[in-house]
């Protein structure tokens, strides 16, 4: 895939030095180069493939050739709403690598799907060159999830799942990087713990893949409640107790006298939300309807650090699961 034909600013570090008077210095291409162009944007495609990028360094000089190449994003939050405006920095991801070559030119090969500034150096004799180009993503049609994900053993229900986290969308198109959360959740998925590697948050597939292990291993232990002292349970109900443990916490509770699962009703869910819901064992919460306890704590939702004693909601599993299977 060719490099779309369009340059961007040259990259910048801010000065942190306090009392400086310089608040940014360029960071300079060096040498003679044949391509790419300088500050060139690249894109991963939709089936989650690192484009076609050749370097090549015009001079004189004999070989062999010294060169080395360091990959860097910064993710910083985003949030899933079409913004080239992003918040903190999370965390900085770095790969490098280096070689020694004859060619005046190399064929990008990072050996993984990586994204972010690409900088490469080539030392030539007496001369060095430097340049860096930016590689952007592309997000796959949500056909194309369905698919891939249909192709991975034990995973009913992450497909609907996926839908919820992230609208299968794995990059936000106005800057074309991964989507991250403010609890440092990536990509498609959301994936927080384990933590991500660099390809797990830039190649939406590896991406579903991580998120398909933690998967199985939530459906795994869903299986071995829901089946203990030999008691059966139905697809719906392992789906639901799949989905609260993605979200934490357990859905279903043994009714001796049914003799069969039943729904946790010791939870109310806030049904304007995704996650939150309320124990109504809770003193607090006792008597009050969604209603009462939605207009009580409703403001203390965009801040849940700074939320009171006695606002008694919690992010629950349980209303999780509700609210995916209700979309």
């Amino acid at each position: 895939m060719s490099a779309k034909k369009k340059h961007v600013a040259p990259p910048q570090k801010t000065n942190k030095k306090k009392g400086s008077l310089v608040k940014v210095v360029v960071e300079e291409d060096q040498g003679k180069w044949v391509s790419p162009d300088k500050g060139a944007v690249f894109k991963i495609d939709k089936a989650a493939a690192m484009p076609a990028i050749q370097f090549q360094i015009d001079t004189a000089q004999p070989g062999p050739y010294k060169w080395s190449w360091t990959i860097t994003w910064e993710a910083k939050v985003s949030g899933l709403k079409e913004s080239a405006k992003r918040g903190s920095l999370l965390k900085t991801f770095t790969e490098k690598g280096a070689f020694e070559s004859s060619d005046k030119s190399w064929s990008v090969n990072l050996g993984k799907v990586l994204g972010g500034r690409l900088r490469v150096v080539v030392t030539a004799g007496e001369e060095t060159f430097k340049r860096y180009v930016d590689i952007q993503g592309t997000n796959p049609p949500g056909a194309d999830v369905t698919a891939f994900v249909a192709t991975i053993a034990d995973t009913e229900g992450l497909d609907k799942l996926l839908e919820q986290e992230s609208h299968h969308k794995h990059f936000i198109d106005a800057d074309g990087q991964p989507i991250v959360a403010f609890d440092k959740g990536y990509g498609m998925t959301q994936m927080t713990n384990p933590a991500p590697t660099y390809e797990q948050v830039w190649s939406w597939k590896e991406n579903i893949k991580a998120g398909a292990k933690l998967y199985q291993d939530k459906q795994k232990a869903a299986k071995a409640y829901l089946g203990q002292k030999g008691r059966s349970y139905t697809p719906d109900q392992l789906r639901l107790e799949t989905w609260t443990r993605w979200n934490g916490g357990t859905y279903h509770v043994w009714d001796d006298k049914a003799k069969a699962w039943v729904r946790n009703t010791t939870i109310q869910c806030d049904t304007a939300t995704g996650n939150i819901g309320w124990d109504m064992t809770v003193e607090g919460n006792k008597g009050k309807t969604e209603q009462e306890l939605h207009k009580r704590d409703n403001d203390s939702y965009a801040k849940p650090k700074d939320k009171k004693e006695e606002n008694k909601w919690k992010y629950t599993g349980i209303c999780y699961a509700d609210h995916v299977d209700s979309h």
